[in-house]
C-alpha cells in the first residue's frame, strides 16, 4: 500500500474509532439510566411472636418467632417482601403447630409443649439486596427431648421483591459438593458427622439438588445461603424430620449444616443470574433495629434450665 493510499485511509479509520467510542459511550450512558438507584433509606425492624402457655390447645405452646419487618420501599413491595420474610420465620412452627397435616394432627394428641425459639440476622442490606438468616430451636412433643436445631435464610431483590434459592445463583455439582464438604469437615463444627469422601458428596449433591426421593419421605431438605458483613458466604443445608419418631431422644439434633466461603472461591460456581449485577453494584444502605422488648423462650432460651437437665 502506498503512502496516498494509507493517507486516504486513515481519516476513515479514525471516523470508525470515533463511532465506536460514542456508540459505546451512548450504551453506557443509557445503562447508567436506565439502571434503578435502588433503595438508600429504608428500615429493618426485628420483631418478635410471642406465645407464652396459650389455653387454645390441649397442649402448652411457648413460641418466641423474631422476624424482620421491612418498611422505607415502595408499600405494594414491601407487604410482599414482609409476608415472606414472616412465613420464613414460622415455617416450622406453621408445620408442627398452627397448620398441622393429618399425621402431625395425630402427634399432637400426645403432644405436652410444642416450643419453638427463632432469632433472625439481617447481615447484609445494600440498595438492592436483602440477606436474612433464620436459626431455630425447636421441640415438638416435648422440650425435654426431640430438639432439633435449624436454619434457613431468604436472599431478596428488593428491586423485585424476587427471593433468590441457593440453585438459582450457584451451580450446584459435584465439583462444588468436593468443596463444601472439605469445609465443613475443616471447620470441625459438627465433629465427625460430614467427611469428605465419594459417599458423603454423593448423599449430600443429593439433597442440595432434591434427588432423593427415598429420603424426602421422611425429611425436609432446605438449601440455603446468605451474604455476611463481609461480602462473603455462608452455603449450607438443612433436613429436618417430617414425622417424630417415638423414640426418646435426651439430646438434641443437629439438623443444619453450613461453611463460610470467600466470594473469591465461589467464582467459578457461578450462574449467570441477576442477583451476581446487584450484588457487584451493591453498597451498604439501610438500617436494622434490634426488636424491643425481645422475650427469652422459658424452655429452649439460651439460660433455660432444660440445658442443665439434659447435661446431667
Amino acid at each position: 500500500m502506498d503512502e496516498v493510499q494509507k493517507k486516504k485511509r486513515m481519516p476513515a479509520a479514525l471516523g470508525m474509532l470515533v463511532l465506536a467510542g460514542g456508540l459505546l459511550a451512548g450504551a453506557a450512558f443509557v445503562f447508567r439510566t436506565k439502571t434503578p438507584k435502588g433503595y438508600q433509606d429504608y428500615t429493618v425492624q426485628k420483631n418478635q411472636y410471642y406465645i407464652q402457655y396459650s389455653e387454645q390447645y390441649d397442649y402448652w405452646d411457648v413460641l418466641t418467632v423474631e422476624y424482620p419487618v421491612l418498611s422505607g420501599i415502595d408499600e405494594g413491595q414491601a407487604e410482599a417482601v414482609n409476608e415472606l420474610l414472616y412465613n420464613t420465620a414460622m415455617e416450622k412452627v406453621n408445620y408442627w403447630h398452627l397448620f398441622p397435616n393429618d399425621e402431625v394432627k395425630e402427634l399432637q394428641k400426645e403432644y405436652q409443649i410444642f416450643c419453638s425459639d427463632v432469632h433472625c440476622e439481617v447481615p447484609y442490606h445494600s440498595q438492592y439486596l436483602l440477606s436474612v438468616s433464620f436459626e431455630e430451636l425447636y421441640a415438638p412433643v416435648s422440650p425435654v427431648y426431640y430438639i432439633h436445631k435449624t436454619q434457613r435464610c431468604a436472599n431478596i431483590n428488593l428491586m423485585t421483591g424476587e427471593p433468590y434459592p441457593l440453585s438459582e445463583v450457584f451451580r450446584i455439582d459435584a465439583d462444588f459438593m468436593e468443596l463444601w464438604c472439605a469445609r465443613v469437615e475443616e471447620s470441625g463444627a459438627y465433629e465427625d458427622l460430614i467427611i469428605n469422601d465419594a459417599d458423603t458428596r454423593e448423599t449430600f449433591l443429593l439433597w442440595f439438588l432434591g434427588g432423593d426421593a427415598e429420603a424426602e419421605k421422611e425429611f425436609s431438605f432446605e438449601p440455603f445461603f446468605y451474604v455476611d458483613e463481609s461480602r462473603d458466604f455462608v452455603i449450607g443445608l438443612s433436613y429436618d424430620p417430617k414425622s417424630i419418631r417415638k423414640v426418646a431422644n435426651p439430646e438434641f439434633i443437629e439438623t443444619s449444616f453450613s461453611a463460610h466461603f470467600t466470594s473469591e472461591e465461589l467464582m467459578s460456581y457461578r450462574t449467570d443470574s441477576k442477583f451476581w449485577d446487584l450484588y457487584a453494584a451493591s453498597e451498604a444502605t439501610g438500617e436494622v433495629l434490634d426488636c424491643e422488648n425481645l422475650q427469652e423462650n422459658l424452655w429452649l432460651g439460651k439460660d433455660a434450665s432444660v440445658w442443665e437437665f439434659m447435661e446431667r
